[in-house]
């Protein structure tokens, strides 16, 4: 590459950096949220799941603003607009108001992010570069994996999970400078484009019912009528979303692009390599933290095999597309991955952190060979004029089905876990109300509503009790994992689906 392009391509690290920071980084939060607001994980998993909705659905409408009116501008408005909202989660007085501000942050991070990758797609001195260029680019998003759980580590030992929103702010703001000056500012856009609002709009919709219904269903009880009719709107939604698509002038999913059978595959491929990954993130801090009893920053640092992994294996894997091709690394990739999610399941629960270490591993670098490949497939498989429009397509099914991934998973896991503390404490002759179990299910015992439970029982009896949440913990979380091995495994059959001789450009 030339210096010009190698400056430009800093200019996208950094902002990626500043992205990736705040994804894993918020994930490390959950137990301290879950203290500060006196809530559960149902929850305040929305404080990652609604950042992961809102991120998602923006990104079309972000990479299709970039080709329109210049991926530098957008950029920018969806740095200030990042900034903004990381302001409002520093300053957060309730947990509504902190899922509020995630929203409006996923906002902004969705139209920065496929104008980040259209850019580095777009602007390179050669076609041939764009796999490393998208390679390099990830490797910042997932360096700033790897720093994210331990600025939030850090935020958690002073004291307060609210510092590490504040390092979001300084982050953003280095990336708005960096982008303003290294960055030239764009002359030809992309005329004459259309925003599917309608399309976005159902597609929303549909997919935060589902969510919802989701988090509310252990709440609600999964046969009742209320749930069943949320879902059943939400169904009704995503079977219409096509048919809308058929009259608006320019659809969400333009019909060139899915009457292709390989980049049909490809946005398969890049939406299950997230399941195992987003699960890991959710639930390997926790295991540690309420299981094992490390610090947050000491599981933070623990989820340094899966993290590191993500960062070095971006870059790697950019370099290794020319050579091997997107079949052979997403197949390989994808195995890895289903194999390090059985493994979580079928290891011994006395081995401690252990228990998951060979699986955290496999998981890393299985998404390391499927996330990278995936997106650019995507991304090359158009004219550079879609390259943000496609851009923002790959990942928002990519985050769509990481949200829902993460709430299937706490939905399982929270069943199974509730079940099993049950089972536990009656075994152990201990009797609680099941509002006094629901309480303590999960495994953090430092709220309010926890504490007021555990005040009534004797010291041996809390012992026994905390023991039991525990293994309770490890039976919910091995379930959530079989969940995501189960997910994954379908992209091991995508990849072999997958004809590289016919993933070629989507439009005439």
């Amino acid at each position: 590459m030339d210096r010009a392009s190698i400056i430009k391509v800093i200019a996208l690290m950094v902002t990626g950096f500043g992205i990736g920071i705040d994804f894993t980084g918020a994930l490390i939060l959950v137990p301290a949220i879950e203290n500060s607001f006196d809530a559960d994980i149902t929850s305040t998993q929305w404080v990652l799941n609604i950042y992961a909705l809102f991120f998602a659905m923006t990104m079309v409408a972000g990479g299709r603003m970039g080709d329109m009116f210049g991926h530098r501008r957008m950029m920018l408005i969806g740095l200030s607009i990042f900034l903004f909202a990381s302001v409002m989660c520093f300053v957060s007085p309730s947990l509504d108001f902190l899922i509020a501000s995630r929203a409006l942050q996923g906002i902004g991070a969705g139209c920065v992010w496929p104008c980040t990758l259209a850019f580095g797609a777009t602007k390179v001195s050669k076609p041939e570069h764009r796999a490393m260029i998208m390679g390099l680019i990830l490797a910042g998003v997932t360096t700033g994996n790897v720093f994210g759980p331990m600025i939030s580590g850090m935020a958690v030992s002073f004291g307060d999970w609210r510092m590490f929103f504040l390092a979001n702010v300084v982050f953003s703001t280095v990336s708005m400078v960096t982008a303003l000056v290294l960055m030239e500012r764009e002359t030809q856009h992309k005329k004459g484009e259309h925003l599917d609002f309608a399309g976005m709009g159902l597609l929303s919709f549909a997919v935060l019912l589902l969510l919802y219904g989701l988090d509310v269903g252990a709440d609600w009880g999964w046969t009742s009528v209320p749930l069943l009719m949320l879902f059943f709107v939400s169904a009704v939604l995503f079977f219409f979303f096509p048919m809308v698509e058929k009259r608006v002038k320019e659809p969400l999913l333009m019909p060139q692009m899915m009457q292709n059978r390989e980049f049909r595959i490809t946005l398969g491929l890049n939406m299950f390599n997230v399941s195992a990954a987003f699960v890991g993130l959710l639930y390997f801090p926790q295991y540690m933290q309420k299981v094992l009893g490390w610090s947050v920053f000491h599981s933070a640092l623990g989820l340094a095999p899966l993290t590191v992994l993500l960062a070095v294996g971006s870059i790697v894997s950019g370099t290794l597309y020319n050579d091997f091709g997107p079949k052979r690394l997403l197949f390989w990739g994808y195995l890895i991955a289903t194999v390090g999610a059985v493994s979580i399941v079928v290891m011994p629960s006395g081995l401690g952190y252990f228990q998951i270490l060979p699986g955290m591993a496999m998981i890393g670098l299985g998404a390391t060979l499927t996330v990278g490949p995936s997106g650019t497939a995507a991304v090359c498989a158009v004219k550079p004029e879609r390259a943000g429009l496609v851009g923002g397509l790959s990942f928002m099914t990519h985050l769509v089905y990481g949200a829902i991934s993460v709430a299937c998973a706490t939905a399982i896991m929270y069943v199974t876990s509730l079940s099993s503390l049950g089972k536990r404490l009656s075994a152990d002759g201990i009797n609680m109300s099941e509002a006094d179990q629901r309480a303590i299910n999960g495994g953090t015992l430092t709220t309010d509503s926890a504490k007021a439970v555990m005040s009534k029982l004797s010291s041996a009896e809390a012992e026994r009790v905390e023991s039991a949440i525990a293994a309770a913990f490890d039976t919910g979380m091995n379930m959530a994992f079989v969940f995501a091995a189960i997910s994954v495994s379908v992209g091991v059959v995508l990849a072999m689906m997958l004809d590289e001789d016919n993933l070629r450009s989507v439009e005439s």
